[in-house]
């Protein structure tokens, strides 16, 4: 999360320093909305099954997170929606999506998992704002759908993560104009890693980090970020930002430097790059993606990890990777759970009574003996999983 915003000049109380990191102040432009008429309203927009849009095969499979629950408690999972054969899921990728400790928000964040042979898609979205859950909601359904059908998905994907990214904010803003929802003070992150022909892409869109585990030339497993943080203090983001009629200001008490509208107190953005958040457009924020290439090397990479700021407001890159490291490819989703129970416990330890959402995706790279895989895959996993949710 990251927003704080006032809609008068008149109010500019320093930040709460219990609330100073997840920045929720509440907008005189949004305080007598109903937001329960909001909730839930971009359930309307139809869910393509995204795997169909791929060529028939025996071995494709989709996991997405479903529309935010008011009703969970903290550190509750994600209800999921899976997508093609269970049991051709793959053993190699595991993934948390807890509710933090905000008892006035649901879930914010959303992710999703797409594999389809030797192709592997994966996204991370980490809502902001009033209606946060709401646009991340949106923009990771809308997204891989674009991506995919994009006419040089295959030729340039670097082009077609550009578009994907620009055509999903404009579609967010589409829906906020019908009435789906309000981006105007609120966005979502996006990050999303694709494996094909041994290459990892990588785009972004504010600060859901991509981290990949590899190993240097000591043996030692190191990590290696995918991404950077947009962060609005960084120089290149700050010219950006300026030149485009916007400040960048750290308010007293609070902890990041924020986006504002030049002599104004809102939208208070700590990001400078995201989806919806139309405010913050005009005040320079952008929701053109960076890109980054990447070969993979079988032999050195072990695996990758993607992780809304929840993860990483507490842990560096390189605790996160140190922690994963200790399973197997069969303990992925054993991993993945570890680091999200670690981020909450540092939570905890520094703030008390605040959790931001955590969202953990860790996909496996590199070759693995047979000694390390364990006796539980992902698999077994996402089979009990499944039986929960249907049963929900």
């Amino acid at each position: 999360m990251g927003v704080c915003f006032s809609s008068s000049g008149a109010d500019d109380r320093p930040v709460s320093t219990q609330r100073r990191r997840l920045t929720l102040s509440q907008s005189d432009a949004v305080v007598h909305q109903d937001v329960n008429e909001h909730r839930g309203l971009v359930r309307q927009v139809t869910r393509r099954n995204l795997i169909d849009l791929f060529p028939a095969s025996s071995r494709r499979f989709s996991l997405i997170g479903k529309p935010a629950d008011t009703n969970q408690k903290g550190f509750d999972n994600k209800r999921i929606e899976a997508l093609g054969g269970i049991t051709n899921i793959d053993n190699r990728v595991g993934y948390a999506c807890k509710k933090g400790l905000k008892p006035e928000s649901p879930n914010q964040d959303d992710f999703f998992v797409i594999g389809i042979d030797e192709l592997g898609m994966l996204g991370v979205f980490d809502g902001h704002g009033p209606f946060g859950h709401d646009v991340s909601s949106f923009c990771h359904d809308a997204l891989p759908g674009l991506l995919i059908e994009d006419e040089e998905f295959y030729t340039d994907p670097a082009a077609a993560f550009t578009r994907a990214f620009r055509d999903t904010h404009l579609l967010c803003e589409q829906a906020s104009a019908k009435g789906k929802f309000d981006c105007s003070l609120s966005g979502t992150t996006a990050t999303v890693v694709m494996t094909r022909d041994a290459t990892i892409y990588c785009a972004w869109v504010g600060d859901s980090r991509a981290v990949i585990a590899t190993t240097n030339a000591d043996g030692e497993v190191v990590a290696e970020d995918l991404s950077r943080d947009h962060k609005p203090e960084r120089e290149e983001e700050k010219t950006r930002i300026r030149a485009r009629g916007g400040q960048v200001r750290k308010l007293e008490g609070d902890i990041p430097y924020r986006v504002f509208l030049k002599g104004k107190l809102y939208p208070g953005l700590a990001m400078s790059r995201s989806l919806g958040d139309s405010i913050g457009v005009s005040a320079g924020v952008t929701y053109e993606p960076e890109i980054k290439i990447r070969k993979i090397d079988r032999a050195r990479d072990r695996f990758v990890v993607l992780c809304s700021d929840g993860v990483w407001e507490f842990i560096s890159s390189q605790a996160a990777v140190d922690i994963l490291n200790r399973y197997s490819v069969g303990e992925v989703q054993r991993a993945a759970e570890a680091l999200a129970q670690e981020a909450w416990k540092r939570w905890i330890q520094e703030e008390g009574n605040v959790v931001d959402d955590i969202t953990v995706i860790v996909a496996w790279l590199g070759e693995e003996s047979k000694e390390r895989r364990g006796k539980e895959g992902f698999e077994r996993f996402l089979s009990q999983m499944a039986i929960r949710v249907a049963v929900k």
